[in-house]
């Protein structure tokens, strides 16, 4: 089974996939360990069919950790949403740059990752990790990936546009 945990950077994605069964394959370490695409801004630019062709198939339980797992064929496609003004206190504390942290909030605001894991993946899930202990979070999450009961479109950060 391939579980994407997906979302804006700052959301949680790292945090919730170390604790989940499964193997988990950070996708961002693993493109940059194996010269996969272009570095951009600290972040790596790379094309979909090629972010398919590079990631290896799952043996048993893959959890695939980054902002791009919702790109790749998935069983359960999890996406984590933080509400603005606390995305805004992560990035800054990871000492992102004024224009990173203000593109990451807009797209976080618009529901971007959002969007297109809803158009791409049969199943989504959608948790809002705003005030959330990591295990509340996790237990959320693997109550998905066991059920696969759909849940999204609960999270509305337009105020924040």
């Amino acid at each position: 089974m391939r579980v994407g945990i997906t979302g804006t950077p700052g959301t949680g994605k790292s945090t919730v996939s170390q604790r989940l069964d499964g193997d988990v394959l950070d996708i961002s370490r693993f493109l940059k360990e194996n010269g996969i695409g272009e570095s951009v801004e600290e972040e790596i630019s790379v094309s979909r069919e090629k972010l398919r062709e590079e990631i290896p198939e799952p043996e048993g339980r893959q959890i695939l950790d980054g902002h791009l797992s919702h790109l790749l064929d998935l069983d359960r496609c999890i996406v984590l949403r933080t509400r603005p003004d606390t995305l805004r206190e992560r990035l800054e504390k990871r000492d992102y740059g004024r224009e990173k942290i203000e593109e990451n909030i807009e797209a976080e605001a618009m529901d971007l990752v959002l969007s297109e894991a809803v158009e791409l993946q049969e199943k989504v899930y959608e948790v809002d990790t705003t005030d959330k202990d990591p295990s509340e979070v996790k237990k959320q999450v693997s109550r998905f990936i066991q059920t696969g009961e759909e849940r999204y479109g609960n999270v509305d950060w337009t105020e924040w546009i």
